[in-house]
């Protein structure tokens, strides 16, 4: 009998399924993608005529690749905004965890490893359009590597250890890939799930009040500091010593945890009789 709740064989069909019945989507997003990534260097080395400042074009990249891959998982559970496809999703012969994990690959984790290859081309497409009219003036750098990329981001933990100054810095880093790899796309994931019309504007809409909300309230808190008995000796242990990084990288790993589970439990709630699909 087969597994009900994971079944590999069953898993498979789902996620090729998906894939063939989207194929002409998910290309056509890719394409606009490499077309957006290719434009964006192509300009990027024009405007700034060569300048081969790597940890400028890593920035510009992952500004570019983070908000395409939450745009995408925004868009993960899209079938549930009308009823034909929330009775296509829910009625399936593939379980909840299946539906959820075919999305998951899909959208997210196969659309980040497409992205990196698209990015990779996109640049070579840079050396290859520019590569004519380079001069003393003018350089075409080579193409970004991932590997070195990497590589020096996990350099100042493996080198300097985490009791340095250094090293620190380079768990603030780690929690910002945190954030940007796994963290976002579980957040804009779960919107999806709770919101699947419009998810990208309504999650977004939803940070954005809230941070406003939290800036509001830390500007408050910091205007009482220099008052008798303030909060300003705690603050200042804070970011003492390293602890405001460790701070940060344990909110990171919450937060990511937190999403894709929130995720999980509001998918696996939906329920497609008390959405009026049968009425």
């Amino acid at each position: 009998m087969k597994n009900q709740v994971l079944d590999m064989s069953r898993l498979g069909q789902a996620l090729r399924k998906e894939v063939v019945e989207n194929h002409r989507q998910i290309a056509l997003t890719l394409i606009g993608l490499y077309a957006v990534y290719s434009l964006i260097m192509i300009f990027g080395n024009w405007v700034t005529r060569g300048s081969d400042d790597v940890q400028i074009r890593h920035l510009m990249v992952m500004m570019v690749a983070s908000t395409s891959w939450i745009v995408v998982a925004s868009l993960s559970f899209r079938g549930l905004v009308n009823k034909p496809g929330r009775i296509e999703l829910f009625m399936s012969p593939s379980s909840m965890t299946e539906k959820f994990i075919v999305n998951l690959l899909v959208y997210v984790v196969g659309f980040m490893a497409a992205s990196l290859v698209i990015i990779q081309l996109a640049d070579l497409t840079r050396i290859a359009v520019l590569w004519f009219a380079r001069s003393n003036d003018f350089i075409v750098p080579g193409p970004i590597c991932f590997v070195n990329f990497i590589g020096n981001a996990l350099s100042p933990i493996s080198s300097k250890g985490m009791n340095s100054e250094l090293g620190y810095g380079g768990l603030f880093l780690a929690s910002a890939y945190i954030g940007i790899i796994v963290a976002s796309p579980g957040l804009y994931y779960l919107g999806s799930a709770l919101w699947p019309r419009l998810s990208f504007l309504k999650t977004f809409a939803v940070v954005y009040a809230i941070e406003t909300v939290i800036f509001i309230v830390g500007m408050i808190a910091m205007s009482a500091l220099d008052s008798p008995g303030s909060l300003a000796p705690i603050v200042e242990e804070l970011l003492n010593g390293g602890n405001f990084s460790i701070a940060v990288f344990i909110c990171s790993v919450v937060q990511a945890v937190l999403f894709w589970w929130l995720s999980w439990v509001v998918f696996r709630r939906k329920d497609v009789v008390s959405r009026g699909v049968f009425h």
